[in-house]
């Protein structure tokens, strides 16, 4: 998901595939399922994205004006939550602009409006003591979007890679230049934290149990570099068959430039997410894979999350995001509550 902040943009409208009376709207890298004419492109709009807590002269707007039933998540009701709307996720509320119209746009107001971010509980195998991280030269964010308004960016026939998503927790492993490997979460990595050594801590149970550490610094002798890896198993019913705590490499960065995957050593190719395509960008083709059960097993064992497609040749979107988006399996949409942790 796109970086928790309250956010002010422009909006960039995209048709819904599946409704006629309902539109896609870009604001900043969030998606929305807004009414159709609601909106025109460019237009202003404030979003407060899933997972906002929101104070109580905010919380009190979005009520249903016939039941009384808030449209918000959590024991307060104050807290926002993404809905699919015919098959589209819709990442968050739009915010009245009252109070609003000078306010500059791209910078987090959350400050402003008192509005905090929840954050599930941390299950002790993935929590640990953390540090700050010191101060490298290269270090990025991984993140994938919604399909809905990225595909655009997608050069017809460009040729694209499609893998399987998986149902874990996304880990980050980072070599700084004199050879130290730092290791954190998705979440801790966005508040600039690392995770001390840990011996049942799972990220770097995983790393272990894999021999990353010992791969990279055998494939890559210098440099600065960045693994992204999905961690399973750790989502309760997605075990992918793997008995103990595995990494499986999403991305791999050396001196701050992004590999394309034709491009890694062979091991970790072997440990990657699985490919399910590799050809032309077909929007029918790619929305027909999202579907299915899982390959890492090589059984089946579970439903399919969906699927990540990327270039083969990596590059950024035109809002300057590493281009990536992910599309996500009808079954597994059902069974998201929005409380995962990543």
């Amino acid at each position: 998901m796109a970086e928790r902040q309250v956010i002010k943009d422009h909006a960039r409208l995209f048709p819904h595939p599946n409704a006629e009376r309902l539109e896609l709207c870009k604001v900043s890298t969030f998606q929305l399922v807004v009414r159709k004419g609601e909106f025109g492109d460019g237009d202003p709009i404030v979003i407060a994205p899933e997972r906002a807590v929101l104070p109580a002269h905010l919380a009190g707007l979005y009520v249903n004006a016939d039941t009384g039933a808030s449209y918000l998540h959590g024991a307060e009701k104050n807290r926002v939550g993404s809905v699919r709307l015919r098959g589209e996720l819709s990442q968050g509320v739009i915010l009245p602009m009252d109070g609003l119209e000078e306010a500059p746009f791209g910078e987090d107001l959350a400050p402003l409006l008192g509005i905090t971010f929840w954050e599930p509980p941390i299950p002790i195998s993935m929590a640990g003591e953390v540090e700050p991280l010191p101060v490298v030269t290269h270090y990025k964010q991984h993140d994938v979007e919604q399909f809905g308004i990225y595909a655009s960016e997608f050069m017809p026939g460009e040729p694209v890679i499609a893998t399987e998503k998986l149902h874990g927790t996304q880990g980050v492993y980072f070599r700084t230049a004199e050879g130290q490997w730092l290791v954190t979460s998705k979440g801790m990595s966005r508040n600039r934290l690392t995770l001390k050594q840990s011996d049942t801590n799972v990220y770097w149970q995983a790393a272990r149990n894999t021999g990353l550490f010992e791969q990279a610094d055998a494939a890559f002798l210098t440099g600065e570099l960045q693994i992204f890896g999905e961690v399973v198993p750790v989502q309760k019913g997605f075990s992918y068959g793997q008995q103990k705590p595995t990494v499986f490499i999403i991305k791999v960065i050396h001196e701050g430039i992004r590999l394309p995957r034709a491009d890694w050593p062979q091991w970790f190719r072997d440990h990657a997410v699985p490919v399910l395509y590799e050809g032309p960008f077909d929007e029918s083709v790619l929305r027909n894979l999202r579907g299915g059960m899982e390959t890492v097993s090589g059984k089946g064992l579970h439903i399919r999350e969906g699927i990540v497609v990327t270039p083969i040749n990596p590059r950024f979107a035109a809002d300057g995001s590493d281009l990536g988006v992910k599309l996500i399996s009808d079954a597994y949409a059902k069974k998201e509550t929005g409380e995962e942790y990543s």
